[in-house]
């Protein structure tokens, strides 16, 4: 699951998450929402040449070839030409058996096939980049977002760095798998607070990945959060 921060990043999650889908052959979840698809910045479009390629390796040799055999390193099987000789293999949705792709009714083999696919999602985390912390690396308070609360959360950061405060923001783009340091980054902090516009979907996820306690700021009126509702709640926290 991969999540926009502002208009312009649509741009770069958009790419990050076909990058994810190819490398490692599973469905991605790109979330936006209304406030990025009504917003607007500057943006000047990026000269192709300069993204990075999304590089797909099909398979020349069909010696051996087995349809569910896996790369060791992201669980994905390999890519090959539909119909090519010698990569012929089934397609469906019935129960698969690993390495030869033949059918299979067995629960077990059921189960096997669910917790390989789990895992390959799990490694995802081992390629994406770490979360990156805006201001003191340690402190008594970061405040951990996604989507479109951004602007505001750092907005509301870069105020209370004015007035001398050990506060942190740390904005997440990917929420499933987790970026693999977000555990060592939130235990530096005294304190968690995560302001979100639902009733408080990631401070759920946070508390059952981490079983850290974190402070729930939520908002579901309508609209996006003000500068000085967050900096209010993070004052609040802090006294």
């Amino acid at each position: 699951v991969v999540a926009a921060s502002s208009p312009s990043d649509c741009f770069e999650t958009a790419i990050e998450a076909c990058r994810i889908a190819i490398t490692s052959m599973t469905p991605v979840v790109l979330i936006s929402d209304g406030y990025l698809a009504t917003g607007s910045e500057p943006w000047k479009i990026p000269e192709p040449s300069a993204i990075e390629p999304i590089k797909v390796e099909k398979l020349k040799d069909a010696a051996g070839y087995q349809p569910y055999a896996r790369s060791d390193a992201t669980l994905a099987r390999a890519w090959v030409s539909p119909g090519a000789a010698g990569f012929e293999h089934r397609i469906g949705g019935l129960g698969k058996e690993d390495v030869t792709g033949n059918v299979s009714y067995s629960p077990e083999d059921h189960e096997h096939m669910v917790r390989i696919r789990h895992a390959k999602v799990a490694r995802v985390a081992e390629y994406i980049p770490e979360i990156a912390v805006y201001g003191p690396r340690q402190g008594e308070l970061l405040v951990l977002g996604w989507g479109g609360t951004f602007g505001p959360i750092r907005a509301a950061v870069e105020r209370l760095h004015r007035d001398g405060k050990a506060v942190a923001s740390a904005h997440l783009r990917h929420l499933n798998p987790f970026p693999r340091n977000l555990a060592d980054v939130l235990e530096r902090y005294e304190h968690i607070l995560i302001p979100e516009l639902n009733l408080g979907q990631l401070a759920m996820l946070i508390r059952s990945a981490y079983n850290i306690p974190v402070a729930t700021y939520n908002k579901v009126q309508g609209q996006p959060f003000k500068i000085s509702e967050i900096e209010a709640e993070i004052r609040r926290l802090l006294d």
